[in-house]
């Protein structure tokens, strides 16, 4: 990650725009342009990628506070569907080009789909992407349109992550690597989390129940919990089993 922030802050002069790709469900804890130093006064476009993830009024809500706060737009996008980065794409090459060259970095945390965005932006598969953290490990430029280039990054956090819920929150999403947590613990957590602010929805994180439901068993007929963890999240990640956002503008 240092080596990645290295190679961007190398490049920073010719940078003339920032694209900040967050997740929709923590737009808060997925915010990292802050942390590159000679990027985060330039101009920047946010996306809140994955919105097909997270609830659409909080999404609103976060892109109106966004807008206000002073960056060129924000939009809602789900980077697997070309059709949403349209806005965005129109916003980013409505920016003057200083050197008859208009140079762009997509830069965001780990898993929140900056390769996906890139290839998303530019109509065709370009970039390697996966649903895990991790799979950008270098800076490189791809040819968005004549005139307009894109540089895609490392996922970025900061070298600590604020409190213990934005940590759990950003595991079940995929934003930490998954030796980085307990998926028993980040389940458990979750069910709790539920059941403070949508106690209708807590039995469906309920580990017990989820396991025992799907037959998922040691030999001798004990639960096999770490495997149902493991199950939950990825059925989480795909969007089967919640909609949900965990963070409100402040």
């Amino acid at each position: 990650m240092a080596a990645g922030i290295r190679a961007v802050l190398a490049v920073a002069d010719l940078i003339d725009v920032v694209i900040e790709v967050r997740d929709a469900r923590l737009p808060l804890a997925t915010a990292v342009v802050h942390l590159h130093p000679r990027l985060k006064r330039k101009p920047s476009i946010v996306l809140l990628n994955r919105a097909d993830l997270a609830e659409p009024a909080a999404t609103k809500a976060w892109e109106t506070a966004l807008k206000g706060s002073g960056c060129l737009g924000a939009f809602a996008t789900t980077a697997t569907h070309a059709a949403t980065l349209r806005a965005a794409r129109t916003a980013l090459l409505a920016q003057p080009r200083k050197r008859g060259v208009l140079r762009a970095a997509v830069v965001g945390a780990p898993n929140t789909g900056k390769s996906s965005v890139i290839n998303a932006l530019g109509r065709r598969k370009r970039l390697t992407v996966a649903d895990r953290a991790g799979v950008t490990r270098h800076v490189g430029w791809s040819r968005l349109s004549p005139g307009v280039e894109l540089l895609d990054t490392p996922g970025l956090l900061p070298p600590r992550v604020e409190s213990d819920e934005a940590a759990w929150q950003l595991s079940l999403c995929g934003t930490l690597p998954e030796t980085a947590f307990d998926v028993e613990e980040t389940v458990a957590r979750f069910h709790e989390w539920l059941a403070a602010r949508h106690p209708s929805l807590a039995s469906r994180a309920d580990l017990d129940a989820f396991a025992s439901e799907r037959g998922m068993r040691r030999r001798g007929g004990e639960l096999d919990r770490r495997n149902a963890a493991r199950k939950f999240v990825s059925e989480f990640r795909g969007g089967k089993l919640f909609r949900l956002t965990f963070e409100a503008p402040e």
